[in-house]
């Protein structure tokens, strides 16, 4: 669910960890190994990553309209969050991007397979009161629900064991998730699994 990151920290008293010097320097290096090991493409950060630049608003805006349209499960809004995270982290590091330009969210949404008059549909709608309101809506839904930053992933709780969705924090979490809902956990990339 696309959420204001920044308003979660401001709502929960947290930052982001590249605001911790030495966090943030491990978490540069971190943050390539892990995507190496998932096989996830990660070049390195944007130029205007970390400051006043790096405003992904116009982005999460757009994710919103397409999860209304296309539902909040569906594959296109899986689609559309990889085309704008490949877009944005798979390319050469520090490099000059505006997540705030137009035309880039266009070729975001385009990169996702939409149609060119359906990009332009969402990113007219991200202008919309409604679509504002709802992101704002799920902001402050994932803070009640507990969350604190990203990623974080709430699962429904086997045969209503808890009052409430499991909460998970951290892409390290999967293996946890599959135990507290009994399923099997091969990894990442099951062929590379040595359980």
């Amino acid at each position: 669910m696309p959420v204001l990151l920044g308003a979660v920290h401001a709502m929960t008293g947290n930052s982001m960890p590249s605001r911790v010097p030495a966090k943030g320097r491990w978490l540069t290096e971190d943050t390539k190994r892990n995507a190496l090991f998932m096989s996830v493409p990660f070049q390195g950060e944007p130029a205007a990553f970390g400051t006043e630049n790096f405003n992904t608003i116009l982005c999460q805006r757009v994710l919103t309209a397409i999860a209304e349209k296309k539902g909040y499960e569906s594959n296109e809004l899986a689609g559309a969050f990889m085309a704008f995270y490949k877009s944005i982290w798979g390319v050469k590091p520090f490099n000059d991007i505006n997540v705030m330009d137009p035309k880039f969210v266009l070729s975001c949404s385009v990169a996702a397979g939409f149609t060119t008059t359906e990009a332009e549909e969402f990113l007219h709608s991200a202008e919309d009161k409604t679509i504002k309101s709802l992101l704002k809506e799920n902001t402050t839904l994932a803070v009640e629900k507990g969350a604190f930053g990203a990623p974080t992933m709430f699962i429904p709780s086997p045969n209503g064991q808890e009052k409430r969705d499991m909460m998970f924090f951290g892409s390290d979490r999967f293996e946890q998730m599959a135990f507290a809902i009994s399923k099997p956990w091969a990894g990442h990339n099951p062929s590379m699994s040595k359980l």
